[in-house]
């Protein structure tokens, strides 16, 4: 396989892998007590994490590469490397999640259930995000952030902002229930930002590499 194949075919995957984790972290942290068990898989996070030494290398034999397929002597790697470096910063984020799930101090099960449904609707319009990125780049089609992407991000920011922090309800903020309750609401938040900046990145380099439209 061709060194740009695989730099290609591997910042494409990572949307992939990073999705399956922001999925598997909500639906840990929301588990009832009878569904006690399930645990993420941080595996493909840490791939994603300990990827920049391999795609620095790809990169350097790639644009070195005879012209092939579609990727040509001007192929913007570069961007590539900047994609890469910005889902490393995802992975941590969502690394860090794993404290959340792990803590000592856990709100009660009343309480996550009480912002359950706008951080699940959160998650999993973030995976989907993620997963369109992703396909954009397998299939070179541009993917339309400002007009298909932005305006779903918007609205996530405003849901969780709404979301009453339980610090505000009696005890919760006593028995660092309302922390444990914060801290996870400010990680989603986070990956909100992050995925934003992501989604510019794959819109740049739909542009440079000169996507098709879908």
């Amino acid at each position: 396989m061709w060194a740009s194949d695989e730099l290609h075919h591997s910042a494409a995957t990572k949307f992939e892998k990073l999705a399956c984790c922001i999925e598997g972290c909500l639906e840990q942290y929301f588990q009832t007590v009878d569904e006690k068990g399930k645990t993420v898989d941080f595996t493909t996070c840490m791939t994603v994490l300990h990827s920049k030494s391999n795609d620095q290398s790809l990169a350097n034999f790639a644009r070195w590469e005879p012209w092939h397929g579609k990727f040509g002597f001007s192929y913007p790697w570069e961007k590539y490397l900047e994609i890469g470096e910005d889902l490393r910063e995802l992975a941590v984020t969502i690394f860090s999640m794993k404290g959340c799930l792990q803590s000592p101090t856990q709100a009660t099960s009343t309480l996550k259930q009480s912002i359950k449904e706008p951080c699940e609707l959160v998650g999993l319009s973030l995976a989907w995000t993620l997963r369109e990125l992703g396909e954009s780049i397998t299939i070179m089609k541009k993917c339309r952030a400002k007009v298909l992407i932005f305006p779903k991000l918007q609205p996530m920011k405003l849901e969780l902002s709404r979301v009453p922090f339980p610090s505000k309800v009696g005890e919760a903020s006593e028995n660092g229930e309302g922390v444990a309750i914060a801290s996870f609401l400010f990680q989603l938040m986070e990956m909100v930002e992050k995925i934003e900046v992501l989604a510019q990145k794959v819109e740049e380099l739909g542009e440079l590499a000169g996507f098709e439209t879908k």
